[in-house]
């Protein structure tokens, strides 16, 4: 169940809001209230398509059952979003939770996602002292600000991004000594890059390149001809998925080869826009979680995406906002009341079961989150890397670029 708008409602209702707020606190006789904003319009739509019905889907999932059970009342609660379109523009998420905080009268917040909308929104929650767990928000910088009510659930932190793939780099046969970098101008892939280059360095793999783009590139002649001068072992495509399209095509154009080719948010929407010239085979990537992986949440996380047609292999970025809703439903129920500071105390350093293993928060809000790295092989996407959680064996080298 979830309130949809896409603009505030009239500035003369703020009161009303402001007025009904102490009376709600550690009431059992009314739906939780979650609020959230998803780019439903905007550059960034193109990767949230249907989270809306899905947002629905989770809390009716959660509701079949009577809600999130309430120690303080010793009854189920059930669940309600409130849910606007932040139109992928910063600026747009902040006047939407104030207003969600001041005339909605949100219990918490979950699920908002990008370190540079998320960024400007959590300093709204900090000032009403409502918490806020985001879903993608992976840029440390985001945490080092010493709030006390900002959590995030990314799949995975930065400092965290490619444990499963370097561990696979570590291992593979032959291995990369070479890898070119090319990366979107964002905070969280400069970050990536920054963290992760260093990390490869130490273990033989040789930055041979690293080149840097703006968000409306659409010609990387020039970026192409560097990678194919440089012959790197490892291409590593750091963006978002939509806004490389054009980079992977001309790779494929120029026959650059590699031993593998890694582009982190890599999807079947890619794949389609690439196909005519050998779309993303080989390619890897990483994922929260996929069907198939055992999971204490898998059943309801199916549940939810099949009734609202979300494809995780269309969605890549699909399990951080996931994740944020089932820890705030542990978080609630840890908390035992509709209070939003006894919420903050069971958040803060807390420990929560995630969809692929223990979420552990540190004294900043940062989760130990990891992914799994998968392969299109043909038409499907495998996981090919931790081994004990693989559906299908890594090819290597990625042979569609041999």
């Amino acid at each position: 169940m979830s309130m949809k708008r896409t603009a505030p409602l009239a500035a003369a209702l703020l009161c009303v809001g402001m007025m009904s707020a102490q009376a709600k606190q550690n009431s059992c006789d009314e739906p939780i209230l979650i609020g959230t904003t998803i780019s439903m319009t905007g550059p960034l739509a193109s990767l949230t398509g249907n989270w809306d019905k899905m947002t629905d889907a989770f809390a009716e999932e959660i509701n079949k059952s009577g809600g999130v059970m309430m120690a303080s009342c010793n009854k189920r609660v059930p669940i309600k979003f409130a849910v606007y379109d932040d139109q992928s523009n910063p600026a747009t998420a902040v006047s939407l939770h104030e207003k969600m905080a001041t005339v909605d009268n949100v219990d918490m917040f979950a699920g908002t996602d990008w370190t540079f909308v998320v960024t400007p929104v959590s300093t709204v929650a900090e000032k009403h002292k409502i918490p806020i767990i985001g879903g993608n928000v992976a840029t440390p910088s985001a945490f080092e600000r010493g709030l006390k009510y900002f959590w995030s659930v990314p799949y995975p932190m930065t400092f965290n991004w490619d444990a499963n793939y370097f561990d696979m780099l570590k291992n593979v046969d032959p291995k990369p000594k070479t890898m070119f970098w090319v990366t979107q101008d964002n905070p969280v892939y400069k970050s990536v890059r920054d963290v992760w280059a260093k990390k490869y360095e130490e273990i033989g793999v040789k930055v041979v390149g690293d080149e840097t783009f703006p968000n409306d590139l659409k010609d990387f002649s020039s970026i192409v001809l560097k990678i194919r001068a440089a012959r790197p072992d490892i291409i590593y495509i750091n963006s978002f998925d939509n806004v490389a399209a054009p980079l992977l095509q001309q790779l494929r154009q120029m026959r650059v080869k590699a031993m593998g080719v890694h582009f982190p948010i890599v999807s079947l929407a890619l794949a389609r826009q690439t196909k005519t010239y050998g779309g993303t085979e080989g390619i890897t990537g990483v994922i929260g979680w996929v069907p198939g992986v055992k999971s204490e949440f898998g059943d309801l996380m199916q549940r939810v995406l099949d009734k609202a047609g979300v494809n995780m292999f269309e969605s890549a970025t699909v399990m951080p906002r996931l994740a944020s809703y089932i820890v705030a439903v542990q978080a609630l129920e840890k908390a035992g009341a509709v209070d939003k500071e006894k919420l903050r105390e069971a958040l803060t350093k807390g420990s929560f079961r995630g969809p692929t293993g223990p979420i552990n928060f540190d004294e900043k809000g940062q989760p130990d989150t990891r992914t799994l790295v998968t392969q299109h092989q043909g038409d499907k996407v495998v996981v090919v890397w931790p081994p004990d959680l693989s559906t299908g064996k890594l090819q290597w080298p990625a042979p569609s670029w041999q």
